[in-house]
């Protein structure tokens, strides 16, 4: 089953879980496409708290959504 995610800046993702969700996100950033899942959650967290303050967990993709969800990075469609 897809769920679709839609970001603050507009953008849709389409995920079959959240794996496949930081994948997505990852392979469409103008930042850190080329480095792995692991990498791109732990330099998202520091750009994301840098802009918000707000801690967003990088240690699973299941937290890191759990977390970007509950800051409002993105909202469940």
């Amino acid at each position: 089953m897809m769920t679709t995610y839609t970001l603050q800046d507009g953008g849709i993702i389409a995920a079959s879980c959240p794996a496949d969700f930081v994948t997505k996100l990852r392979e469409s950033s103008r930042f850190d496409s080329e480095c792995t899942d692991q990498e791109y959650m732990y330099h998202f967290t520091d750009r994301f708290h840098d802009q918000t303050g707000h801690v967003v967990r990088a240690d699973t993709p299941e937290h890191f959504l759990e977390d970007l969800l509950s800051n409002g990075y993105m909202k469940v469609e």
